[in-house]
Formats: structure tokens, C-alpha cells, sequence
């Protein structure tokens, strides 16, 4: 039989869930070309460039409330710097080959990478 699941962990469980379904539509918030050139100027050492411009219209209020509930809900917070966490290790870890810049673009153009970019922003990592 299953043991009955502690509210710690249901409320966890949901935070994932919640992110999970989130990440399908914040990919498709989130300007391709914008994300790509945004991304160059930052890794070229340009500060403050995320702006909502990156956004499409739908894109900018999924970011008010993100940022909003990220403030807000204390699991949220965590199920979301844990995120950003493995995937700032992901890079760091593909970066580490001589390709690695490269690599470090292709994934934060891709449909996670975009997740990334909008958790992180919310998250207030590029203030």
C-alpha cells in the first residue's frame, strides 16, 4: 500500500507540477531572436538587458505573476531556485568544452533555457 503522502511533500509535488506546466507556455512567451540577442549582450558583459521587451504581450503578464507568486509562496520559491540552480550547473558544466560557448547559446535558446530566462528574471537575477 502507499503511504500517505505528507503535506510538506504534496505541497512540493504540486510547486513541480505547477512549474512543469508553466515551462510548456513560458517557452512560448518569450521572443526567440530577442532571447538570443539578449543572451550575447549579457555574456559580453552588458548589464540590465532584460527587459520586458523580451516578452511577447501574453509573455509579460505570465512574468508579473511569476515574479509576484515567486515573492509570494514560499515553495514556489524554492521549487524555482532549485530550477534555476541545476540549470546554472548545467551550463557550467558544458561550458567547460571548446565548444562550450557555443553550447551554452544553443541551450539558452532552447524551450528550457527560455524557462530559465524568465524564472531567473523573476527571480531577480539579472537586476
Amino acid at each position: 500500500p502507499e503511504r500517505p503522502v505528507r503535506g510538506e511533500e504534496r505541497q512540493a509535488r504540486h510547486s513541480i507540477e505547477s512549474l512543469d506546466a508553466l515551462s510548456v507556455d513560458i517557452a512560448r512567451m518569450i521572443d526567440h531572436d530577442a532571447a538570443a540577442e539578449l543572451w550575447d549582450r549579457y555574456n559580453r558583459g552588458e548589464r540590465n538587458v532584460f527587459t520586458r521587451r523580451l516578452y511577447t504581450l501574453q509573455g509579460q503578464q505570465a512574468f508579473d505573476e511569476i515574479r509576484k507568486r515567486y515573492r509570494a509562496d514560499r515553495e514556489f520559491k524554492q521549487t524555482v531556485d532549485r530550477y534555476i540552480a541545476e540549470f546554472e550547473r548545467l551550463l557550467e558544466d558544458v561550458s567547460r568544452d571548446d565548444r562550450g560557448q557555443v553550447v551554452v547559446r544553443t541551450y539558452l535558446t532552447s524551450e528550457t533555457g527560455k524557462v530559465y530566462t524568465m524564472l531567473a528574471h523573476a527571480a531577480g537575477r539579472f537586476d
